[in-house]
């Protein structure tokens, strides 16, 4: 049995052999056709043989001279090999040219796959020995239960050998961690073993010791087989551009200092954390000082930014004097907002009174001199102080209330604190609806002129007017020029709104002077503010108003109140005197009120003196500043200037202000200011003002409120 299987095997072979080499040179065009051939021709030897008897077959080949050679030439040569044949002939005839096509062309792509892969293989192998990363190939070692307990380095290149301070030759093939325990020390074991079991790549940066330094390196791990692939890069470079560029961002340039970004942080941290802890409080100190500008304009802008230096180093020192406050991780926060405005977060107080302790202290320390370049500098400082009540949402919330009390703290007196209170909201909620509705007016010009005649002393006949504006309120009723006249100057309307009075007072003193008859030509007073007189169109502007209404130059009388003329003389003398030369007169408004020297009119190039109300009304005793009115008018007549008494209310003063040569006078005494239609019967040549000409019902709060308009 043994001996036929063998033969039987042997016979394949050589089939399979014979298959191939007819193949090869005869089965080009038409494949498996020679094997067929063979195989029918064997087996029809076959069938011959197993047909023939044997002393035939004997006769026919003389070596086969037994039964058993006789059957096998006749079985396995004859049936077997030709049945090989014809089967694997009609296998290569059955067989597509297309499938054996693809066949082939398969076996191209594997050897070309294989050649890529080889090249791809050595490639990989080049780009991590140069990269300028680490690098390393690690294949995971386990336990008899799986557990991956460590890593056998495959493959690393300089970078990573630098980097971990280890000689390739002296990590490969070795466990890792046993040379190399800080890996598990800085977690990279534990992340390397989790890309393993997730499946999912791993990227992180993560500082680390390097020799004697703390690196940062950005490291990538993904899963490589059984293993992973570990990449390391020093990043400590851009973490520390990074850092310079987060430390500007979040200071000051000038003082170091934190700026708004940093404090609005960590007040918003302060909000949160007083909301989690009922015990915890804190506050806020804005800063402000009194004399910054006049110092920065003075001495100039180098010297300005070194008084903000030497702010800073005081606020940084004081706050470390400072009891330690209770987070010791941050403590209290001094910030630069812009220009000579800190704020300073009190971080964790022990009530309200600890933060006004603070700000006593430091207006102290910053009320001292500075010496800044040669110069001894003062200047205080103003504080608004907020303390957290749990109401604040956000910390723009808070810097405003504390911008509030500080503007409360300046206005009250300057170098001086104020805590805030609701009120105070209340008061800054008013301004601004108020700021509104008086935008809206002066672009839409919602304002009406009132007229209070100026009465000549000598004949009790009208001379002129003084305009005087008002602004008609939908809710507040009519409002007095005091209640809106600063903040319009504050907010830059003025110089729109006084122009507009200026074309509406010549308008209206055009028409009256078409119906006034007197002996002499009627003027009109219109009050000019200081921001009108900086104005470079000024003189343009007042020219063009007297070309279109065509008055004389010379019945147009421009009030300037004394403290302006007093306090910008030299800058104003040039405007002043264009003025008076186009023709217009100059009236000093207010005379009194600034304390001014008589010796001060001889410079100031004004036509006309106006009298303040408090000189006339004398302290309820009109002859107590007699003296004083009589000196003023005997000034004004020698310098040729006439002089207008306001404020008369009283026979007794009107009979004072007669005996003392005074030209003209205004006062409730005999008119308050009236609209255009009411100032009309005053326009006739005959009409003569008696005492309270308007009638004797004047009531007591229309006087008090016309004395402050």
């Amino acid at each position: 049995m043994t001996t036929t299987m063998t033969q039987i095997f042997w016979t394949a072979a050589v089939v399979a052999v014979l298959v191939t080499i007819l193949e090869m040179l005869f089965g080009s065009k038409r494949r498996g056709g020679p094997s067929i051939i063979v195989g029918v021709v064997l087996l029809v030897a076959g069938g011959i043989l197993a047909a023939a008897d044997h002393q035939t077959v004997v006769g026919l080949v003389p070596y086969i001279d037994t039964i058993r050679e006789f059957r096998f030439a006749r079985d396995i040569v004859g049936f077997f090999g030709g049945a090989l044949f014809l089967g694997c002939g009609l296998f290569g005839r059955l067989a597509t040219g297309t499938a054996r096509d693809q066949i082939f062309r398969l076996h191209g792509a594997m050897a070309m796959a294989h050649q890529d892969l080889k090249s791809a293989q050595e490639l990989l192998n080049s780009v991590v020995r140069s990269s300028i990363s680490g690098v390393m190939i690690l294949q995971a070692i386990r336990d008899e239960s799986g557990v991956v307990i460590d890593f056998t380095c495959r493959l690393m290149n300089h970078e990573a050998e630098q980097i971990l301070g280890r000689a390739a030759a002296t990590l490969l093939g070795q466990p890792l961690l046993k040379h190399v325990p800080c890996l598990r020390r800085e977690g990279f074991f534990n992340d390397a073993v989790s890309v393993i079991e997730m499946k999912l790549p791993y990227m992180d940066e993560r500082q680390c010791r390097h020799g004697d330094r703390q690196r940062w390196y950005q490291v990538a791990i993904v899963k490589h087989g059984d293993g992973v692939v570990a990449n390391f890069a020093d990043v400590s470079d851009r973490k520390r551009t990074e850092e310079q560029l987060r430390h500007a961002a979040e200071h000051d340039t000038l003082t170091g200092l934190p700026s708004r970004s940093l404090l609005t942080d960590r007040l918003q941290q302060a909000i949160n954390r007083a909301k989690r802890m009922p015990g915890y409080e804190f506050a806020v100190l804005f800063l402000d000082f009194d004399r910054f500008k006049i110092i920065n304009d003075s001495l100039g802008h180098e010297v300005g930014d070194q008084l903000l230096i030497s702010i800073a180093e005081r606020l940084r020192a004081n706050l470390r004097d400072i009891d330690t406050p209770v987070r010791l991780d941050e403590g209290h926060l001094p910030a630069r907002l812009g220009g000579d405005e800190f704020v300073i977060l009190l971080d964790g107080i022990d009530g309200p009174r600890a933060a006004v302790i603070v700000a006593e202290r430091l207006q102290e320390a910053l009320s001292k001199p500075h010496i800044l370049d040669g110069h001894e500098v003062i200047s205080t400082a103003s504080i608004g102080i907020v303390i957290n009540d749990g109401k604040y949402e956000n910390p723009d919330e808070i810097l405003r209330d504390a911008d509030t009390a500080m503007y409360q703290a300046k206005s009250s007196g300057k170098a001086r604190h104020v805590v805030f209170d609701e009120t105070m909201h209340n008061e800054v909620m008013q301004r601004l609806t108020l700021e509104k509705e008086l935008r809206a007016a002066a672009e839409e010009l919602q304002f009406t002129l009132v007229f209070q005649p100026i009465i000549a002393m000598d004949t009790a006949a009208l001379s002129g007017f003084e305009a005087l504006i008002r602004w008609p309120h939908s809710e507040r009723g009519t409002v007095l020029p005091a209640n809106f006249i600063a903040l319009a100057e504050e907010l830059g309307l003025i110089v729109p709104i006084g122009q507009w009075v200026l074309r509406e007072a010549c308008g209206q003193l055009k028409t009256w002077q078409k119906l006034h008859h007197g002996p002499r030509p009627l003027y009109m007073c219109v009050n000019l503010s200081k921001q009108q007189l900086i104005d470079a169109n000024l003189v343009s502007s007042v020219e063009g108003v007297l070309a279109n209404t065509g008055i004389a130059p010379s019945s147009l009388v421009l009030e300037i109140t004394e403290s302006t003329v007093m306090d910008n003389l030299v800058d104003l003398q040039p405007v002043l005197t264009r003025l008076r030369k186009s023709g217009v007169r100059i009236a000093m408004d207010d005379f009194g009120t600034g304390h001014s020297s008589l010796s001060f009119l001889q410079n100031a190039p004004m036509d006309i003196l106006k009298i303040d109300r408090s000189f006339v009304s004398g302290g309820g005793n009109p002859r107590d500043y007699g003296a004083i009115i009589h000196t003023v008018i005997q000034l004004a007549h020698n310098l040729e200037m006439d002089v207008v008494a306001e404020g008369i209310e009283t026979v007794e003063q009107l009979a004072m202000l007669q005996s003392l040569d005074c030209n003209f006078g205004q006062g409730y005494l005999f008119s308050k200011p009236v609209k255009p239609e009411h100032a009309v019967k005053y326009l006739d040549r005959d009409f003569r003002f008696t005492v309270q000409a308007e009638g004797t019902d004047l009531i007591a709060r229309e006087q008090s409120e016309e004395k402050a308009a």
